[in-house]
């Protein structure tokens, strides 16, 4: 069987031309007919089916067996599970003058995969791979704005580490206090609130939260609802005064301004706190 592959293989090489030898052809056509691979992680699972296609492009289309050769037996490698690494510049012949953007390209594919690219985003960062070992071909061949740089260049932002937005920080805080077992604004509230307007106008915070407190008098199901009642008390007025959009919530007696054992009044417990956040 081994002697009827090869034999297939230079009969087909006559076909083609003196360009390619007997065993690129074999190498082709080796992964031509090879299946998608079990082995191997999710990334060296891509890189075979990016080498494959481009083997077969470089063969089949291009004519050009002897390059197309070695991307098949990369991606035969890949698809032992094997990480091949990125064609090396310093492996083809390139111009002097093109050599710093390629290097410069390797580098940073480089440090894509060493922060974790190849396991974060395993089909962009194969793709990115085959396209940068076929813009160093391109290039080899004398092509400097090949369709491969163009690819490379357009998936590359996919492998870099998006950098998390600044979370939101409490630029300013109000608190309401209610009487015992009340929910009802008092005229020390409604006073409050209306300098949460004024300031809500000078800030513009991007987003508003209020939370609903109690002190530790009662059951903590009676005092959830009592907590909700005065956040929505809170709520209900400032949306009258003109603030909207408000995120309300209710924690009962689970988060004490000040410390106190069970059934223990406390003023400053039974609260709405104001947050401005920016």
């Amino acid at each position: 069987m081994k002697f009827l592959h090869i034999a297939a293989a230079i009969g087909m090489t006559a076909l083609l031309g003196a360009c390619a030898t007997p065993w690129e052809v074999a190498d082709v056509n080796e992964i031509t007919a090879a299946e998608a691979p079990t082995a191997g992680s999710a990334f060296t699972k891509a890189l075979f089916a990016e080498y494959k296609a481009y083997a077969i492009q470089e063969a089949k289309v291009e004519y050009e067996w002897d390059d197309a050769a070695i991307f098949a037996r990369k991606g035969l490698r890949a698809a032992t599970g094997e990480s091949v690494a990125p064609a090396e510049v310093t492996d083809w012949e390139v111009p002097a003058a093109r050599t710093a953007e390629l290097t410069a390209a390797r580098a940073r594919l480089v440090g894509y995969f060493g922060n974790g690219a190849r396991e974060r985003v395993p089909a962009a960062a194969a793709k990115a791979q085959v396209m940068f070992d076929c813009w160093v071909e391109e290039e080899h061949e004398g092509d400097a704005n090949s369709d491969c740089r163009a690819a490379f260049l357009k998936i590359e932002p996919e492998l870099q580490v998006k950098a998390a937005a600044p979370a939101p920080k409490i630029v300013k805080t109000f608190i309401v206090y209610f009487d015992f077992n009340k929910s009802t604004l008092t005229k020390e509230a409604q006073k409050t609130l209306k300098e949460v307007v004024a300031s809500a106008g000078q800030i513009k915070p991007s987003s508003i939260y209020v939370a609903g407190h109690t002190d530790t008098v009662g059951k903590a199901g009676y005092n959830d609802k009592l907590s909700k009642a005065r956040a929505a008390a809170v709520e209900k007025q400032l949306a009258k005064l003109g603030v909207k959009s408000i995120d309300a919530k209710a924690f009962g007696f689970a988060k004490l301004a000040v410390p106190t054992k069970a059934n223990t009044k406390e003023a400053k417990n039974r609260r709405v706190e104001i947050y401005f956040e920016k």
